[in-house]
């Protein structure tokens, strides 16, 4: 089931967001509130539908627009393409499913299609982040493995904290031996209200008089209490209407005013408009004058550019237009008479510099300067060069050989100085041997020291497990005996002679076991062990004793050893650099000769040349090019004298024509750039005329338009204000303002009366005329008010004093009430009792649902786990272990076990990564959905991170990974067709996520 599309039509400030044609490996890349939490969120909420408002996720409504939900595109192996579309409706939103064949039932289906999974499970397997892997480092070290067995069973530790749960609650409710716990409490409250039922029997007398005197008063309270609580009301709400009586009267003048006022009817915003007209015809009367005054401007402009009489401008364009190429000839002119002396300079240095014989010049052209012989002069000179350094090279070899060999002459003599002769040496070899084997006594002796260390640590150990287990053997014993004897007792005393069989039976077994001693075979296995290894212990010591070498002789003869080692070494390497010597001696006779043969060469093309002898190997080359650039500046001083011919001809014929055509419109200008000049000036005001009459006539035109236009806005103002004035009935100016002020009062009147009857509410005022009625009425309610609290006081006074006295006879309660309070307590132990039974079968059923997990699929996850967990650790670790007691361990390549407390952080998170994915591998084919990962290991250091990625492309051709980032070098691994960048696909808005 692999991710095609996504297309976003809203959701959080996500706006029309799509993102096409996903790949198996998809990075989504962006910094900070780039969107990425947002996409995430997206995907669960079209699958799994949008959060309520009842639970604690961000639903992503969006705020800037209406759009709410959008759609997903997934390929599957069993439906081919499938669309999912989910948005605004019910609350988690209304969802559809298209297929190829059209859509189908959206609930069902989808739940079909997702096989049962909702949001919950998919994020617990298929979705995580930095948060899951920090959940790691919360817990406490004994909760780790299971942590990671719940993740590898069913991809949350949901299940173990439910257990965790389970068990608090249990030892809450009961606890054997125990006082705070509530059933505890419950039975140690259960005996104490017993005792009080059959004290409560003797005192029953006048109890039942004080009982009834007692009733009769409570019912005079009750009902003095309602009727104070009527009167108290009623006072309130004339204090209330006492206070609101000048807003009454306001609002009665308010509703007279208004009824002056009812026919003053006035336009909508009239003055605004009124002003707004006035204004406007104010403009355009200056507008007017302003147009008028520069059409007669505009025409005076016209009259002062007129065109100039008998000026060709075609011919003067000619001049102007040829006048730079005429320039580029001047200056061409000029460079070549300068690149003429120049070369004339080069030519001479050349000669000068290459010594060469003046008789000989002529000769240069004839020279043969082409590829070939270039070719062979560098070829002849590289060789020279090549032959000259590895002579060199090779003296220099030859010299550090000779040293080479000399210092390991002088080495080995050193050495021989050194060493004893070969009777002293075979007796050193005697005392060493001797001290080999006391040397080897000891390590044993060391050994057996750190088995008996160990051995007496075991026997400490299983002694204290089995004064343990004699403990509880102990204790259950006496439970038996306790319970059944009491059973025992309860069986004679109500003769139930039946009963008696079992409990004497019972009793007989408990004490068995009470005599019967546990056994302790595997600490007689230990002392037997301990025995033998302290009897080879000391048998180790006497030997020690016996045992002889010189410690001196020894390291001698060791020294000697490493002496003669030595210097066979440096013997054999003074024979192989003999050798080397002598090869180098023949190599450099070889490199003389060749560099003699390529001399000889280099002195026959200096001849052929005619360079002299002396000049030096290394300049060869540089000789050649100046005889080359010679050739060339003989053949370009020939090429420079014909072309500064030819311009001097073009300039003398343009000049000619220039001055005669100024000399037919009378000017008199004698230089050709002056004369362009002059040109140029007069052909520019010509043009501008142009231009101005031009503009000008297109200006007169556009001002004869203007007053039009004026003049009929300003026929449509006055129109419009008469119409105003007729809409206010008046005829005037002034009678329209006073109308204005008249319909301003009747507004503020109406939103006066408005803020008045929601202030007063709908309060009924009829029934009082006066302010001086309602200050009496209130006097009235305060009298029957202050007598009735009275005649409540004295009940209460007497209520009092009649419990006072039931409290003296019940001594804590009354027969009845203690009867009843026992039987409430039994019956709320019972349901506590059958709640802590509850719990217990619970966490009975969970142990055998993780047990099922354990055994089923947990081993196949392990298996692929661990070939992960390899893979991401370089091969550091080989295995994951499930040991007998259900707790996981990991093995390293030097098969130490480590426990996942035991491991590092980023070593404890690589474990979890791989549990989760090879959760994912085992599921994939019952549950083929995409995995979410958001930075999910960004605590990782470079190494971690390329394994990681590199695992990941190694799954993402069976199951799709989206992998989401704000980090570059993560970024930096991927290429360009699998990374978005949500900073240039997405607006340029603060995003969420």
């Amino acid at each position: 089931m692999k991710l095609k599309q996504l297309h976003i039509y809203g959701y959080g400030r996500l706006n029309d967001f799509k993102v096409d044609d996903l790949s198996d490996l998809q990075l989504f890349y962006g910094e900070n509130e780039a969107g990425k939490s947002t996409i995430m969120s997206f995907i669960h909420s079209i699958l799994f539908g949008f959060p309520t408002s009842q639970q604690s996720e961000l639903r992503y409504e969006p705020k800037t627009h209406s759009s709410y939900g959008g759609k997903l595109v997934f390929d599957t192996e069993k439906f081919g393409e499938v669309v999912i579309e989910r948005v605004k409706g019910k609350a988690a939103g209304d969802v559809m499913v298209l297929l190829k064949d059209g859509p189908v039932e959206a609930e069902e289906f989808l739940s079909k299609l997702l096989n049962g999974t909702d949001k919950k499970m998919y994020r617990s397997i298929f979705s995580f982040d930095l948060q899951d892997l920090q959940e790691i480092q919360r817990l406490k070290e004994e909760e780790i493995g299971k942590y990671l067995i719940a993740a590898g069973s069913i991809g949350t530790d949901g299940i173990l904290q439910v257990e965790q749960q389970l068990h608090k609650e249990l030892q809450e409710l009961f606890k054997p031996g125990g006082r705070k716990p509530l059933l505890n409490d419950f039975l140690r409250n259960l005996r104490l209200q017993e005792q009080k039922v059959k004290k409560a029997k003797h005192e029953n007398s006048l109890y039942e008089s004080f009982q009834s005197e007692m009733r009769e008063i409570i019912g005079r309270v009750e009902k003095a209490k309602k009727f104070l609580k009527h009167k108290k009301a009623a006072l309130d709400g004339v204090n209330e209407l006492l206070n609101k009586w000048p807003l009454i009267l306001e609002k009665d003048q308010i509703k007279k005013r208004l009824v002056e006022l009812e026919s003053v009817e006035f336009p909508a915003d009239g003055l605004i408009r009124l002003e707004k007209y006035n204004d406007r015809l104010l403009e355009l009367s200056i507008a007017l004058k302003t147009v008028q005054h520069r059409i007669q401007s505009t025409e005076e402009e016209m009259k002062e550019n007129t065109l100039l009489k008998g000026f060709d401008p075609q011919k003067a364009e000619k001049f102007v237009h040829d006048w730079p190429e005429l320039q580029q000839s001047i200056r061409e002119l000029s460079s070549l008479e300068y690149t003429i002396a120049e070369d004339r300079k080069k030519y001479d240095s050349f000669l000068t510099e290459l010594h060469y014989p003046a008789e000989k010049a002529g000769e240069i052209e004839s020279l043969n300067l082409g590829m070939d012989m270039k070719a062979r002069v560098k070829e002849t000179l590289q060789q020279y060069i090549r032959y000259e350094g590895r002579l060199k090279d090779l003296a220099d070899r030859l010299e550090e050989d000779r040293k080479s060999v000399i210092g390991l002459e002088n080495k080995c003599e050193e050495i021989e100085k050194q060493l004893v002769n070969e009777g002293t040496f075979k007796e050193w070899k005697s005392h060493y041997d001797g001290h080999a084997s006391a040397s080897g006594l000891e390590d044993e002796k060391k050994h057996l020291e750190r088995e008996i260390e160990n051995l007496e640590k075991r026997k400490k150990h299983e002694e204290s497990k089995l004064h343990k287990k004699r403990r509880q053997a102990q204790i259950i014993s006496l439970s038996f005996l306790f319970i059944f004897t009491g059973v025992l007792i309860w069986s004679f005393t109500n003769k139930q002679w039946p009963l008696t069989l079992a409990p004497i039976l019972a009793i007989g077994c408990a004490a068995y076991l009470q005599v019967r001693k546990v056994e302790g075979n595997s600490i007689d296995f230990i002392k037997e062990s301990l025995d033998e290894k302290r009897d080879r212990l000391r048998k180790l010591k006497e030997q020690l004793k016996t045992a002889v070498g010189d410690v001196h002789i020894a390291f001698q003869y060791k020294e000697q050893v490493q002496l003669r080692e030595k210097w066979k070494q440096h013997y054999s390497r003074l024979e192989e650099q003999k050798q080397i010597l002598e090869e180098s001696e023949n190599l450099f006779r070889k490199m003389s000769k060749n560099v003699d043969a390529e001399e000889r060469k280099l002195n026959g093309i200096k001849a052929e040349l005619g360079l002299a002898e002396d000049i030096s190997h290394m300049k060869i080359e540089d000789a050649f090019s100046m005889l080359k650039n010679l050739q060339q500046t003989r053949s370009q001083l020939s090429v420079a004298m014909a072309q500064k011919r030819k311009l001097q001809k073009k300039l003398e014929e343009w000049s000619d024509n220039l001055f005669q055509f100024l000399s037919n419109i009378d000017a008199a200008v004698h230089e050709p750039s002056k004369a362009v000049f002059f040109l140029q000036e007069t052909l520019k005001k010509e043009r501008e005329k142009k231009f101005v009459l031009k503009e000008l006539r297109k200006k007169l035109s556009e001002l004869n338009v203007d007053i039009i236009q004026i003049k009929n806005e300003k026929s449509v103002i006055q129109s419009s204000l008469k119409e105003l004035f007729e809409a206010a009935n008046v005829e005037h100016e002034e009678d329209y303002r006073i109308k204005a002020k008249l319909f301003e009062e009747k507004t503020l009147l109406k939103e006066r009366l408005s803020l008045l009857e929601v202030q007063l509410g709908e309060e009924e005022t009829v029934h009082f005329k006066s302010e001086e009625e309602i200050k009496n009425e209130f006097k009235h309610l305060n009298e029957v008010i202050e007598k009735q609290s009275q005649l409540l006081e004295e009940d209460r006074n007497r209520l009092a004093s009649l419990r006072q006295k039931i409290s003296f006879l019940e001594e804590g309660g009354t027969y009845t009430e203690q009867l009843h309070l026992f039987r409430q307590m039994r019956s709320s132990f019972n349901d506590e009792a059958r709640d802590w039974v509850e719990l217990a079968v619970a966490e009975c059923l969970l142990e055998k649902v993780m047990q099922k997990y354990k055994e089923g699929r947990f081993p196949q996850v392990i298996r692929k786990a661990a070939d992960y967990f390899s893979f991401l650790t370089d091969y550091e670790y080989k295995q994951i272990h499930v040991k007998a007691d259900g707790d996981l361990a990991v093995e390293r390549k030097d098969r130490i076990l480590f426990a996942p407390e035991e491991l590092s952080k980023g070593t404890g998170e690589q474990l979890y990564i791989a549990i989760r994915l090879g959760l994912v591998h085992v599921l994939k084919k019952e549950y083929p959905f995409p995995v979410i990962i958001d930075d999910g290991f960004v605590n990782f250091d470079e190494k971690r991170t390329n394994r990681m990625l590199e695992l990941i492309q190694t799954i993402s051709p069976d199951t799709q990974v989206l992998l989401f980032t704000c980090h570059p070098h993560i970024a930096r691994q991927f290429s360009e067709d699998r990374v978005i960048q949500l900073q240039q696909r997405l607006p340029q808005t603060n995003l969420s996520g």
